[in-house]
């Protein structure tokens, strides 16, 4: 669907560890943007287990091209929970299934990622990683790759578009937890062709 519109195709697939999945697909499209002469401007990371429009990938990529920041789609967690937090900037932190990196961003954020050498010998930027941090509370908390990701690129602008997100059945986000979480009204999911047609929810 997206191809459709003008965007190209970077995938990955592969491997368990996601935390790699990510540095690799993410080294993969600051090689490809830096190659290629056409100019792009956004990567929009989008997980497969999203399900959505392409007038929701529209609104997030326009965000993030006027804004100069990165954006996401707001999506929940099978247990119903928003996957964000809120950090201290105002911005948010969280899921990396429907999100948009303007291309400057992702770029500075590898100049300043250490490099390391896969079993082939292909160089891959550590652009996160999976771990345990010290909170502010004194006690270590487990951090996975996407929250690390999120904060990295100086957390993101969390906006008011719902996606779905693929569990046993498709999962929306709660508007009342988006509400609480940001103090803004959440959009019911953008019409348009989608990637899961039959779901009555999310079909035009």
């Amino acid at each position: 669907m997206l191809v459709n519109v003008g965007a190209t195709l970077v995938s990955q697939t592969g491997s368990s560890d996601v935390a790699l999945q990510r540095n690799i697909s993410l080294t993969h499209a600051v090689n490809f943007v830096r190659a290629e002469s056409r100019p792009f401007d956004v990567v929009l990371m989008v997980d497969d287990d999203m399900v959505f429009g392409s007038r929701a990938a529209e609104l997030v990529v326009a965000h993030c091209r006027k804004f100069g920041a990165v954006a996401s789609a707001c999506y929940a967690l099978g247990n119903g929970d928003v996957a964000f937090e809120r950090m201290p900037n105002g911005r948010y932190m969280g899921g990396l299934g429907f999100l948009a990196i303007p291309v400057a961003t992702l770029v500075s954020l590898a100049t300043n990622s250490p490099v390391y050498i896969a079993d082939d010998g292909e160089e891959f930027w550590e652009f996160t990683t999976t771990g345990s941090e010290l909170c502010d509370d004194g006690k270590r908390r487990w951090r996975g790759e996407d929250y690390r990701l999120t904060r990295a690129l100086g957390g993101a602008d969390l906006l008011p578009v719902a996606v779905g997100h693929l569990k046993s059945k498709v999962v929306l986000p709660d508007r009342a937890r988006f509400e609480a979480l940001t103090g803004s009204r959440l959009s019911s999911p953008p019409s348009g062709p989608t990637t899961a047609p039959d779901h009555p929810a999310l079909s035009t």
